[in-house]
Order: structure tokens, then C-alpha cells, then sequence
């Protein structure tokens, strides 16, 4: 794993949940989960600083020392789209939704459902990062963006954003007892698409499957949670809320043929589609997402890919009145609590 600050990589990440926004998680004691992470990502400050240009009198230069101003604090976290262990995959859904994991034994269900009608309750998490030397804590991490994709060579894929409160150097050292969670990671090819006539249950009944060559998929999980800025005579933000609009995105890559034109026709563009996509291991490790969706485009690629014409579906989630849910994920995980 690699998170640049600047030219500065990262070998170590580290993640804890907070007891309560704005106390960062010690990360020195108990047990922080080391995440497994092959990616580059950044870390970013998010600073925006005045300078104050133009204020001067009576000198010809522009800026005055001792004028500039820090106005905005904005850090944000980026780890790209990696090889996801799927004891990694349902603490970002978790910082979101407070999720309590069911099952008896493994795999534990992690199910983020959220609220349509109302707000969630949001866990924080803090992040250790550590290149051996310069070391790094953010604290009030919450994602800002999700997402998830595979094809047909490779491993279920993800990668996310956090928004955090605050992003400081540390001279802590990551608890002894720091570990990762039980690996397990699902090749891509596992991955199955079908189609339904009303929202898909789970476990799901009366769906079709597609399973006319679809190559590859990509979702995006925009939750809309974010830092609360208030005026609280701090640097930093007052808490964290769902300021914007729960959205999804999820673009399927299938093959031109006969089953593409009955079921995603060039016709369907603006028509409703219920659709789950499962990627899943023998053992039942994996995850699913459950959505409705309007077709925005269907879009014929210009290459091939084994001899196919392949076209590009884009969905947009909407919600159904019916079900109360615009989209649903399930984690099917080894890990049964959060750290």
C-alpha cells in the first residue's frame, strides 16, 4: 500500500472507529486493523490559505508579511481502486451506517441499508498512515465516495475517499497488537448480473439472470456525508451530517448480441431497470448491490474484446416508492466486529 503526501509514499494504513466524532481513535493501544492495501492514494491536507494580495499601502509589494490567513480546512484521504479483502470492504459501508454484522459464523452479513426518509447514524473512523518514518493520524474520516468494479481477469476492485476532520503529524506508534483482518479477496470473474421486475429481495426471487457475456462492472456510491462546517470558534469542523444527496452510478460493459438488444436495447435509454450485481467465492465470501436504476445511456464501444462488440450500459440508482430504497449493498465478510 502507498498513500503520497506530496512525493511521499506510504507503506502502512492503519483504521479504528472513534467513540465519538472529534476525539481521534488511540491508536496505540487495543486493536486498529491494518488495512490490506496495493494502491497509490493521497493525503491531503485540503488547506486553503489567503494571502491577502493587494492589501497593501504605501509599498509596491502585493503582500504583506504576516497578513496570510488559513480560512478553510477541507482534508481528504484517497485510496484508489485496489484488490478489496473483504475484511477491509464493509468498514467503509459501516463508517456510513453504523452496521451491526449478523451471523453466527463466518461469512458475516454487513448490510448497508440506508435511510431514505431520514439520516443515519454515522461511526467515524481514524486513519494511521506511516511510511516507516514521517507518521501521520487523520481523524473523523468518513467516506465521500465508494466504489466497486471487476472483470473478468483480476479481484473484486474498490477504492474510497474520506472526508476527515483533521490531518496531523504524530510521533505515536501503531499499537503492538495492530493486525490485519483475515484476508480474503474474490476474483472478479465471479461476478454475475441479473435483472428483476420490482426491487431485488435478499435473498432475491424471480430475477433473471444475465449472464450473456457482461465483462466487467463499475459502481459509484455517492453517500452525501461530509464534515459539518458551524461556526464553533474552531479551526475545524463542528461534526459530520448527510449534506447531500444519497446517489449511485453503476455501468455494466456486455457484449452486442442478441440477449443485450432484448434486455439493454439503444431503446431502453430513460427506461427503469432493476438490477443485482453479485460477486461472490465458493464459501460465500463476497458482496452484492441491489438498486434501481434508470438506463442514461447505451453507448457501442469501438474495440473488441475476444471478438466481441461491446456496448457500455450506464445506470443511474432512483429511488422506488415501493420498496423505499434506491440501493442496497450487502459484505459478506470474515470479520464480525468493528475494530
Amino acid at each position: 500500500m502507498a498513500i503520497s503526501l506530496g512525493a511521499k509514499q506510504f507503506t502502512k494504513v492503519a483504521v479504528k472507529s472513534e467513540a465519538s466524532y472529534g476525539t481521534a481513535a488511540d491508536m496505540t493501544s487495543g486493536t486498529p486493523q491494518i488495512l490490506y492495501t496495493d494502491v497509490v492514494g493521497v493525503l491531503d491536507p485540503g488547506v486553503v490559505l489567503e494571502l491577502n494580495d493587494d492589501k497593501t499601502a504605501g509599498v509596491r509589494a502585493s503582500r504583506i508579511g504576516g497578513l496570510q490567513t488559513v480560512t478553510e480546512k477541507n482534508p481528504t484521504v484517497t485510496l484508489g481502486a485496489q484488490n478489496m479483502s473483504l475484511a477491509d470492504l464493509p468498514l467503509f459501508f459501516d463508517s456510513l451506517s453504523t452496521i451491526t454484522p449478523s451471523g453466527a459464523s463466518a461469512p458475516y452479513t454487513w448490510a448497508y441499508d440506508p435511510a431514505q426518509t431520514d439520516v443515519d447514524t454515522i461511526t467515524s473512523y481514524t486513519l494511521f498512515a506511516t511510511d516507516g518514518v514521517q507518521k501521520f493520524i487523520a481523524d473523523g474520516c468518513v467516506p465521500t465516495e465508494i466504489t466497486l468494479s471487476s472483470e473478468a481477469s483480476g479481484l473484486l476492485q474498490a477504492g474510497v475517499t474520506f472526508s476527515a476532520r483533521n490531518i496531523a503529524a504524530t510521533t505515536d506508534t501503531l499499537s503492538a497488537t495492530a493486525a490485519a483482518g483475515t484476508a480474503k479477496f474474490v476474483p472478479g470473474r465471479y461476478a454475475k448480473v441479473y435483472t428483476d421486475t420490482n426491487f431485488p429481495t435478499n435473498p432475491a426471487s424471480g430475477e433473471t439472470a444475465y449472464s450473456q457475456y457482461v465483462t466487467a462492472f463499475d459502481f459509484t456510491l455517492m453517500p452525501g456525508a461530509a464534515p459539518l462546517v458551524v461556526l464553533s470558534g474552531s479551526v475545524n469542523y463542528g461534526g459530520i451530517a448527510y449534506t447531500g444527496a444519497l446517489d449511485a452510478s453503476l455501468t455494466l460493459t456486455i457484449a452486442s448480441n442478441s440477449a443485450a438488444t432484448s434486455t439493454f436495447p439503444l431503446s431502453s435509454i430513460g427506461a427503469t431497470k432493476y438490477v443485482r450485481v453479485e460477486c461472490k467465492d465458493a464459501d460465500g465470501y463476497g458482496m452484492e448491490i441491489r438498486g434501481r436504476y434508470v438506463v442514461e445511456n447505451v453507448q457501442v464501444i469501438g474495440s473488441e474484446s475476444d471478438g466481441l462488440i461491446i456496448n457500455e450500459v450506464t445506470l443511474q440508482a432512483t429511488y422506488d416508492a415501493t420498496a423505499g430504497e434506491n440501493v442496497e449493498i450487502d459484505v459478506y465478510s470474515p470479520v464480525g466486529a468493528r475494530p
